[in-house]
């Protein structure tokens, strides 16, 4: 008569009768999935909408003759849409390398949210990212309310740079998109380390 087999079950496997936390290796399993093209989805939206910042706000020039003289509104002129500009282009840089991570990821069915410390790296990277992005975006939209109210050292010029205004509001609007999506990405970095918490204790 043979010896019977004991079968020792692997760290977060399901063997059981269907209770407890036995199914969570399969939630596990379609979580992970979800976490890879929710990734791929926003690092694509975010790349959109922090390339249509730099190129609206780079054609924020106007030149025109006005009652006082001839003025000409550039965006070169002022240091908040300078910065604003270079904090969108490496957002869109980040955000497109990150795209092509996740995209791997979906291929092989391994990214970086599907390891603790890759999901924490992506998790700092990320609020790094909208951290900046969205100190660019409250500077150019400080300067902003400035052309368009005025204050009480800074008359307003958009009377006179209208076209110039509005395409520098659009900019700032499309980076505040942006960085609604970069803080999506955040909280799913955050979600993928829960998960990946529980797993690791089960």
């Amino acid at each position: 008569m043979s010896e019977p087999v004991v079968i020792v079950p692997r760290k977060g496997v399901y063997v059981g009768d269907g209770d407890g936390d036995g199914h969570f290796e399969r939630r596990y399993h379609r979580r992970r999935s979800f976490h890879a093209c929710a990734n791929l989805l926003l690092r694509l939206l975010t790349a959109g909408a922090t390339a249509a910042a730099v190129i609206v706000m780079l054609k924020a020039n106007q030149r025109r003759d006005t009652v006082y003289g001839f003025f000409h509104a550039r965006w070169e002129d002022y240091p908040a849409y300078k910065w604003f500009i270079i904090a969108n282009a490496v957002v869109f840089v980040y955000a497109v390398l990150g795209a092509i991570v996740a995209l791997l990821s979906l291929i092989s069915r391994r990214g970086p949210l599907s390891y603790s410390a890759s999901a924490w790296l992506t998790l700092v990277f990320d609020f790094l990212a909208a951290s900046m992005l969205i100190s660019a975006a409250s500077a150019a939209l400080a300067v902003d309310l400035i052309a368009r109210k005025g204050q009480s050292i800074w008359p307003t010029w958009c009377n006179y740079t209208s076209r110039f205004c509005d395409y520098a509001q659009g900019a700032i609007i499309a980076s505040f998109i942006g960085f609604y999506f970069l803080a999506l990405s955040t909280l799913l970095a955050a979600s993928a380390l829960r998960y990946l918490a529980r797993r690791r204790h089960l």
